[in-house]
């Protein structure tokens, strides 16, 4: 092989490794790139999100920092993370049994982000909230408005406990 010929195999590979490259970087968007890290950052700013609005009143059917209602709450917080959630609590965890979801019965299994459920009426789902970590949960009540609560609490929300929802954006 002459000196001219192996250049020119070695250019040919190289704009061959150069279009491929390109090629598979318009088919991977940045956040696929980055999965593991996208999700984690999903899952952090859900928390900050909902942590944010901590002093908020109750308004019944609220959806903004003027007052909210518990699923007006989560549907408010996942605003802009590529969910668009229902605005009533039965609907919200029935989405644990579409396609992308996925239901959490445990609460040691959740995760930061995911939707969490309570029975606080006659149906089996009368709450909504996002667990924050460490056995804790945000959500909007009539009597608080958004408070921090424990998932174990055992007075109230721990033995009210249905089940969570981890969503397509914090699913990956």
């Amino acid at each position: 092989m002459s000196g001219s010929h192996a250049r020119h195999s070695i250019l040919k590979l190289l704009a061959t490794v150069t279009i491929a490259a390109l090629a598979a970087s318009i088919l991977v968007t940045p956040a696929e790139a980055h999965e593991r890290n996208n999700v984690f950052k999903q899952r952090t700013h859900l928390k900050k999100r909902g942590k944010s609005a901590v002093g908020t009143p109750y308004s019944y059917g609220g959806t903004s920092r003027r007052g909210f209602d518990c699923s007006g709450f989560t549907r408010w917080t996942y605003d802009g993370h590529g969910q668009q959630l229902p605005h009533s609590s039965a609907e919200q965890f029935n989405l644990g049994k579409r396609q992308g979801y996925k239901r959490v019965w445990k609460r040691k299994n959740l995760k930061r982000g995911d939707l969490v459920f309570h029975k606080t009426t006659s149906a089996r789902v009368g709450h909504a909230g996002i667990y924050v970590g460490k056995g804790k949960f945000v959500s909007a009540t009539s009597s608080e408005g958004v408070r921090v609560r424990s998932l174990f609490d055992p007075y109230y929300w721990g033995s009210r406990w249905v089940g969570g929802v981890r969503t397509p954006t914090t699913t990956k």
